[in-house]
């Protein structure tokens, strides 16, 4: 006989029987939320992407994280999406991808019942390759994400958390579902082809969990009326991105091709350098200055007799992840007192690979050893420290900028011969 547990009601004894007393004790399933369950069940989609418990810990995770971006790569049926938008504060924003054009309407129409007013403000269903998305992402305003839900298909899901890496800030969270099938980390079980492929992306992707020292993870199993599973977690530290993959990003040049990814990356860097000074609207009119920015990058690198020096950093799959300008120094005033020759203008690189070495060797080498100078932000002591590692000190001089940068300064920094 089970044994009976205080109240005098039978203690459950098997997984689905735990599972339903947890759910019927802890979770008070929104109204909204458990029509969106229902009306994935009658779509036809797996049960399993449908667990109150789970959903309420996604619930509490953007409460506890403070969550206020949130990127969901696999929308299904969108219950999850569902529980986060029930704790997602007003001005927070769900961007969620679904492959599947067909699965995405259901998931739009199901979201609908949850925050019928909030489509396109509050949260939104992007339909299409999940790595294309992501390749749009990274300079649109919405990243950093503040937390990353995964739970697509199982052979990309290292991919996924490389982009998430692109995607985020130190202190956002990483969450990974469903990382074991019956017990097999990854696999279903069935033991197909398919199935064989899911499992080697989800060990590749754990082995990225452990080994990039951008993650601190840990997973954990569990046991449920819906079977054997579990999900990872992980903490993105902020610290440099792994040695051999920063060695991988190759330095050149800027040509006609890259002129876009380039201009992208100094847009978002300026964004999350200047925006505390700079009006945002002004910021606005910068991005929509692009197309016309890239042709005139473009020409002015085909003029002949031009002297700018560019370079910008690519990863093997062709992704710009940082750019630096550098052009001789034209103010007579500044020559005669620093001696420089070159005047550094831009070095930006993308967040995800910051500290990984990459804006060193853009600055080498727009710059070389040569005599240099340069203008900075007095407020901004960071960009100051890593120029001091350039071998840049203050000289004293110091000039206001224009009334748009709300009576901001910059400083001069200088390296000598």
């Amino acid at each position: 006989m089970s044994a009976t547990p205080l109240g005098g009601t039978p203690a459950p004894s098997s997984p689905s029987e735990v599972e339903s007393f947890l759910e019927l004790s802890l979770v008070d399933e929104p109204a909204g939320v458990a029509a969106v369950r229902r009306a994935s069940v009658e779509a036809g989609l797996p049960d399993e992407a449908s667990a109150p418990a789970r959903g309420k810990f996604l619930s509490l995770l953007t409460r506890l994280s403070g969550a206020r971006r949130i990127l969901e790569i696999g929308t299904l049926g969108g219950y999850a999406a569902a529980w986060i938008l029930d704790t997602l504060p007003e001005d927070g924003h769900l961007h969620s991808l679904e492959i599947d054009r067909g699965i995405a309407d259901v998931a739009r129409a199901n979201l609908r019942l949850v925050d019928a007013e909030g489509e396109g403000r509050r949260w939104t269903v992007e339909t299409g390759p999940a790595v294309k998305a992501l390749h749009q992402l990274t300079w649109t305003r919405q990243a950093p994400f503040d937390l990353v839900f995964i739970d697509a298909d199982k052979a990309s899901t290292k991919v996924y958390l490389e982009w998430a890496l692109r995607l985020t800030a130190p202190g956002s969270v990483v969450i990974v579902d469903h990382v074991i099938r019956a017990g097999v980390v990854g696999a279903e079980a069935d033991g197909s082809e398919a199935d064989a492929e899911a499992a080697a992306g989800m060990a590749a992707a754990l082995r990225l969990l452990h080994e990039d020292p951008r993650f601190d993870a840990t997973a954990l199993q569990t046991v449920t009326g819906r079977g054997w599973d579990g999900f990872a977690i992980a903490l993105v530290t902020g610290a440099a991105a792994p040695g051999s993959a920063a060695q991988r990003v190759t330095v050149a040049p800027m040509g006609p091709e890259t002129v876009r990814g380039a201009l992208e990356v100094k847009n978002l860097g300026w964004r999350e350098t200047f925006s505390k000074h700079i009006a945002e609207d002004w910021l606005d009119d910068m991005d929509r200055r692009l197309d016309a920015d890239v042709v005139s990058w473009t020409r002015a690198l085909q003029r002949p007799g031009n002297l700018t020096r560019t370079a910008v950093a690519t990863t093997e799959d062709g992704e710009v992840v940082g750019m630096a300008s550098a052009a001789p120094v034209l103010e007579e005033s500044d020559r005669l007192a620093t001696g420089a020759k070159w005047e550094l203008f831009t070095v930006y690189v993308a967040r995800a690979w910051q500290g990984s070495g990459i804006a060193r060797r853009l600055a080498d080498s727009v710059l070389g050893d040569e005599p240099a100078l340069l203008w900075v932000l007095e407020d901004n002591p960071r960009a100051q420290a890593f120029f001091e590692k350039l071998g840049f000190t203050p000289d004293g001089a110091r000039e206001e900028l224009p009334p748009e940068w709300s009576g901001a300064h910059d400083i001069r920094m200088v390296r000598r011969a």
